[in-house]
């Protein structure tokens, strides 16, 4: 896959040109086979830390893959139009606020061996903001030719800590526009709540485990208010106890129904929301 700088990416996205590429120096793929109004991101999906903070880390690759999401990002890129974050959380959370997205301490380990150097913090801040101008443009295009658009921000979630009976998946409302877009919500909870998977309970809430709060969806809806941000989780039943190994019979009947619920979501989407002539 070629590699391309920021501008490179922002040229292709302004000129509707197809391309698939890693961006240069920020720690994610961008795949644009055709200009359809529906992306899907895998923002957390990343384990890479990045040759200037590998000597740095602290926490350990165990530490930081259980509270990572891997696969997210392959059920990102069976659409046409999907980011999958390579980087981890770990250097530089895109779901966080600029100046919250440093980890120092993490779900009760310590980040860093030492603290990181301003200069070094603000390396990570331009990545991180080197991410939303792309994510900006590529929401423009998109509602400057179809008027609306629909982005599913995949998460996973560690379910073993908490206690009853976690959803399969989580939809958090907190940012979107629920008397817009409600009827495509409750259209895409059904779906989900169809999806079965191998020996696991299906139950499909709203706003129960996490409301939607990251700056992702906080990001699309105070700039992108056409854009429907859908935050959903889904619990990992398909790692194991210590979620570093994936369990293949369970995680693929969940991708492929997942990606079908998505689809036919985004069908119903398109069929509630007004595009332009």
């Amino acid at each position: 896959m070629e590699i391309y700088t920021e501008q490179q990416i922002i040229e292709r996205l302004k000129s509707r040109q197809p391309f698939a590429a890693v961006f240069e120096n920020s720690g994610f793929e961008l795949h644009v086979r055709d200009y359809l109004p529906i992306v899907v991101t895998a923002i957390h999906d990343g384990h890479r830390i990045a040759d200037d903070f590998a000597e740095k880390i602290k926490v350990t690759d165990a530490q930081r893959q259980f509270e990572e999401d891997p696969y997210t990002g392959e059920i990102a890129q069976a659409f046409d139009v999907s980011i999958k974050v390579l980087d981890s959380r770990y250097c530089g959370d895109l779901n966080r606020h600029p100046e919250q997205c440093i980890y120092e301490k993490a779900w009760g380990h310590r980040v860093w061996k030492t603290g990181l150097e301003y200069f070094e913090k603000e390396a990570l801040r331009r990545r991180h903001a080197a991410y939303y101008r792309v994510l900006d443009t590529l929401l423009m295009a998109l509602t400057e030719e179809f008027g609306s658009a629909v982005l599913y921000d995949l998460h996973s979630y560690n379910y073993r800590r908490l206690e009853g009976r976690p959803p399969l998946f989580n939809i958090g409302t907190h940012f979107i526009d629920v008397p817009r877009f409600g009827e495509v919500i409750e259209h895409l909870k059904n779906e989900l709540a169809a999806v079965e998977v191998p020996g696991c309970e299906n139950r499909t809430a709203v706003d129960e485990v996490f409301k939607g709060k990251g700056y992702q969806a906080e990001f699309i809806r105070h700039h992108h208010p056409d854009v429907l941000c859908v935050p959903l989780e889904i619990k990992k039943v398909f790692m194991d106890d210590n979620g570093l190994k994936l369990n293949e019979e369970i995680f693929e009947p969940l991708r492929e129904q997942m990606i079908g619920a998505l689809r036919r979501n985004f069908d119903f989407f398109k069929s509630r929301i007004a595009q332009p002539d």
